[in-house]
């Protein structure tokens, strides 16, 4: 290997380093949003009840699926993240591997086999057709997560790597596989009576300060509200967070070994964290006991029964192992992990990751609050605070871009706001919403719709993908069959094709004519600026 291809530029990191981290984060962000489509559609959408399907084993192995493959990528990320000299191998496998994009075609293809029963036999009819179901869903999932692998590296690399990376990282997948087992393992730890008890009269405490008509029988551990029935039972006490808290607290030890103060580590950290979690978990509770009563009991008896308070934990679990390592009284020797940390590439600072994680994010949490409210616009405060931490993460390369106002971005967005209003006051088919839902669901929809959705349709269409069909040339046959196609997805995303694909054109054009990405940002800013101005003086909120 020739000395070029180990060249180092300013920012300090090999160019193949810096391809391969790029790389790797961008396919595990895809990998997770996949996930969590998969798990909401199946759990929250399609409602699947395994002991109603005849097939309750296979049912409930395949649903296990997903608890082991976030397990498994949590800790793969925790791994990595600790021991570095594993992590430097790996980004500079995955920068010198050639860039497969047929192997993200072959991802994309297993994501719609898993989701093709949905179209099949729809949401109420899964069901009634799980075997297929289970059989297009694994199938799916391996295709999927083949084409995941292979767009980072052969599977003869990542074997090398494995193999280079010793038993350590074997055996921390293997656990993490069997993470879902362990839990329940050692659930009969912390099966203990009075923590029960005690959970429960929290949870009615916590559910009384909401305000909310609460009925309780202690005898029973049953609570109710307004006519939302649950019993606090030995599962809920909060066993799951503290056997996934040992877990993972654990398994940091291990890897860290002498570089942590063990004995402060599992006195102090410990028992704090078990605390933590038992706090988190009554306050899952009562969230949930609330979304049965207010706003649909089949969303929180789902809640109950998925893997999203699995994740919850798991992430707490995370947040509780960052304190540890970020902690001077706990690490033994924390000049080195300062240094060890301070190596990590500037993923904040990629735009090109910044051009997809939010679009991915904002799409995830389109597909959550559908989940969770009947009528998903009252969820859109989750939304915009999705899309804003989504922002904020990557604001170091956000920062980055530099832009003057021209006249023409400014009138470019007011003329399509102009044509949008016509158009939807003549749409007779649109009605005035009743009601404006409250000054701080206006605050967070005119957030979205003027400033976070503008920015990131903008990163993802034009900064993404039109910069990658046109080249860095911009040949007008490529600028051209770039134009068209984002342009055609773009309009997909709005109700009006037609009048979205029109004005992705034109954003589009502004970015091509030498404005770049802030002036489409401009232009879809202040279009949308317009248009929401409206909506709010008439109270048309149909119109964004």
């Amino acid at each position: 290997m020739s000395t070029s291809e180990h060249m180092t530029p300013a920012g300090g990191i090999p160019a193949p380093n810096r391809i391969g981290a790029r790389r790797l984060f961008f396919v595990l962000a895809i990998a997770v949003a996949e996930l969590m489509a998969v798990m909401v559609a199946y759990q929250l959408i399609a409602n699947v009840h395994c002991k109603f399907t005849g097939a309750d084993l296979a049912c409930t192995s395949v649903r296990s699926i997903a608890g082991r493959l976030i397990a498994a990528l949590t800790v793969l990320g925790l791994y990595l993240v600790l021991v570095r000299s594993a992590y430097h191998r790996l980004v500079l496998a995955i920068g010198e591997a050639p860039k497969r994009t047929s192997a993200l075609a072959l991802n994309a293809v297993g994501v719609l086999i898993a989701f093709t029963p949905l179209a099949l036999f729809g949401p109420s009819g899964i069901n009634a057709w799980i075997s297929p179901t289970l059989i297009l869903i694994c199938l799916g999932g391996a295709i999927a997560g083949a084409g995941g692998l292979l767009a980072l590296m052969p599977f003869a690399r990542w074997l090398s790597w494995l193999r280079a990376s010793g038993r350590t990282l074997t055996l921390a997948l293997l656990v993490a596989l069997i993470m879902p087992d362990i839990t329940r393992m050692m659930e009969p730890i912390w099966n203990i009576e009075a923590l029960t008890s005690v959970t429960f009269l929290l949870v009615s405490i916590v559910l009384e300060a909401t305000g909310a008509s609460v009925w309780t029988d202690a005898s029973e551990h049953l609570i109710r509200v307004d006519g939302f029935l649950v019993e606090i039972g030995e599962p809920c006490s909060g066993v799951e967070g503290f056997a996934l808290v040992t877990t993972f607290m654990a398994l940091y030890a291990l890897l860290m070994g002498r570089d942590v103060r063990q004995s402060r580590y599992w006195l102090i950290l410990f028992p704090a964290a078990l605390l933590l979690s038992w706090t988190f978990n009554i306050a899952r509770i009562a969230i949930l006991i609330l979304i049965g009563a207010w706003v649909a009991p089949e969303h929180a008896v789902n809640g109950f029964h998925s893997y999203a308070g699995w994740l919850m934990f798991t992430i707490l679990a995370l947040l509780v192992l960052a304190i540890a390592h970020r902690s001077r009284l706990l690490q033994s020797n924390p000049e080195a992990v300062a240094a060890a940390s301070a190596v990590l590439p500037p993923v904040r600072a990629d735009l090109l990751l910044a051009s997809i994680v939010p679009f991915i994010v904002m799409m995830l949490s389109g597909v959550l609050v559908a989940a969770l409210w009947a009528d998903p616009a009252d969820g859109y405060p989750l939304r915009a605070g999705m899309m804003a931490a989504a922002l904020l993460v990557f604001w170091p390369a956000l920062s980055r871009l530099r832009y003057r106002p021209q006249p023409l971005d400014i009138a470019a967005g007011a003329g399509i706001a102009a044509v949008w209003i016509l158009l939807s006051a003549l749409d007779v088919t649109r009605g005035v919403s009743d009601d404006p839902r409250g000054l701080f669901w206006i605050g967070c929809r005119l957030l979205g719709t003027i400033v976070l959705v503008p920015v990131i349709e903008e990163l993802f269409f034009r900064g993404y993908l039109l910069r990658r069909i046109a080249g860095e040339s911009q040949p007008l046959p490529r600028a051209l069959i770039g134009l068209v196609v984002t342009s055609a997805l773009f309009g997909l995303m709005h109700d009006r094709f037609a009048l979205g694909m029109a004005s992705g054109a034109i954003f589009g054009a502004l970015y091509l004519r030498g404005g770049g990405l802030p002036a489409a940002i401009v232009a879809h800013m202040v279009a949308n600026a317009a248009i929401a101005y409206m909506a709010l003086a008439t109270e048309n909120w149909a119109l964004i």
